[in-house]
């Protein structure tokens, strides 16, 4: 570890590689992003899995018994739940969801490579780096607030504050990578 890399970082940084720039995500819902075809989707399935609940635990009311045959009739309704949020999701948590890792998320971009930091929930704790050459598409897309994108990867700097001057330094080590 030489002296200008920070703490947490050694053994991740190579020895010649240098931090430029971090930064994180702007965390907010973005609403820009709820698809219509999808919400309409949605409002289907969770519409569907509504009645079929209300339907599930009338017919408990009405027949239901003793013993396992009334048991099966009080959960029943509760199987449509699965649908009713499979609907939330597929046609408005997905906003809620990515706005939450967003906030779970950490930009590093360093002399060679560009890196992802997120707490995932499940996953744990994820580290992925990208390296930067001049055979790399790099788009910047202007915000506010903006977001660059790496085309040959599943990586990318989203909702970022100061995309423009990310997007320079960017262009700059696809220079000095030559």
């Amino acid at each position: 570890m030489t002296a200008q890399t920070p703490a947490g970082w050694d053994g991740i940084l190579d020895e010649d590689e240098t931090i430029l720039w971090q930064g994180r995500p702007d965390a907010g819902l973005v609403l820009k992003d709820l698809k219509l075809l999808s919400a309409l989707h949605g409002l289907f399935f969770m519409g569907f899995s509504l009645y079929w609940m209300t339907l599930a635990s009338e017919l408990g009311t009405h027949y239901g018994g003793s013993g396992v045959e009334g048991f099966l009739l009080m959960i029943l309704p509760l199987f449509g739940l699965v649908f009713f949020m499979l609907g939330f999701y597929n046609g408005f948590g997905h906003i809620f969801w990515d706005a939450y890792l967003r906030s779970k998320t950490h930009y590093t971009l360093t002399s060679n490579r560009a890196f992802v930091a997120t707490a995932h929930p499940s996953k744990g704790k994820l580290l992925t780096d990208y390296k930067i050459d001049t055979h790399n598409i790099i788009t910047l897309k202007a915000g506010p607030p903006d977001s660059i994108f790496f085309k040959s990867e599943k990586i990318d700097f989203k909702r970022i504050e100061d995309g423009r001057k990310v997007h320079k330094l960017m262009r700059q080590v696809q220079e000095n990578s030559q």
